[in-house]
C-alpha cells in the first residue's frame, strides 16, 4: 500500500471497519440511548439551572412588573441625580446597564442601585434622567429603562427566562434518563 494513494474498498482497513456490521444491519434498536454522565452530574445541572432561573425571576421580574404597572406615570425627579452610569455590551448581543440614583436633598442617604439588561440594543450614550412615578412616589428609576427600553427589557427577560426554563427541563430529563439506566 502506498502512502497518499486511494485504495479500493477491498483492503485490510475496509474489512476492519465492517466487522460486525452485517449482524447489526438486521437488528432493530428499540432502546433509548442512556444519558452520558452520572445522575449526580445531571442533578447538579438541574439545581444550578433552577437556581439561575429563580435568581433571574426574583431579581429582575419585580422591576419589570413595576415599570409596566407605572407606565406613563414617570416624570423627571429634580431632587435625584444619576451617578456612576455605565452600560457594558457583550458580544453585540447583551447589554448590562447600571447606575446609582442619589438624593440631592439628602446627600447622606445611601444611593439606590439600578441595573437592567437588554438584548440587541446598547446604551447609545443616552442621558441618565432619574424619574419618579406620580402614582407611587417611592418608585424611582431611570427614564431610559422605565419608558424607552421597557419592551426590550420585557422581551429580553422573557427570552432569558424561557431559555433557562428549557435548560431546566433538559437537565431534568437527562437526570431522569440517567437514574433509569
Amino acid at each position: 500500500m502506498t502512502f497518499g494513494k486511494r485504495q479500493s474498498g477491498v483492503g485490510g482497513s475496509a474489512q476492519a471497519l465492517n466487522v460486525g456490521m452485517a449482524a447489526a444491519r438486521n437488528d432493530v434498536v428499540t432502546e433509548t440511548a442512556p444519558a452520558t454522565g452520572s445522575p449526580i452530574r445531571w442533578f447538579i445541572a438541574f439545581v444550578v439551572c433552577g437556581a439561575m432561573l429563580y435568581g433571574l425571576v426574583k431579581t429582575y421580574g419585580p422591576d419589570i412588573l413595576r415599570d409596566h404597572r407605572l407606565a406613563g406615570t414617570w416624570q423627571p425627579a429634580y431632587d435625584l441625580r444619576a451617578t456612576d452610569g455605565k452600560c457594558k455590551r457583550t458580544n453585540f448581543v447583551v447589554t448590562f446597564c447600571e447606575a446609582k440614583i442619589k438624593s440631592v436633598a439628602q446627600p447622606d442617604k445611601a444611593p439606590i442601585d439600578h441595573g437592567f439588561f437588554m438584548l440587541f440594543a446598547g446604551g447609545g450614550g443616552e442621558a441618565l434622567v432619574p424619574v419618579r412615578s406620580t402614582i407611587d412616589r417611592s418608585a424611582v428609576s431611570i427614564f431610559y429603562s422605565a419608558e424607552t427600553r421597557r419592551w426590550n427589557r420585557t422581551l429580553s427577560f422573557l427570552f432569558s427566562a424561557g431559555l433557562m426554563a428549557l435548560f431546566e427541563v433538559i437537565a431534568l430529563c437527562l437526570f431522569w434518563n440517567a437514574v433509569k439506566s
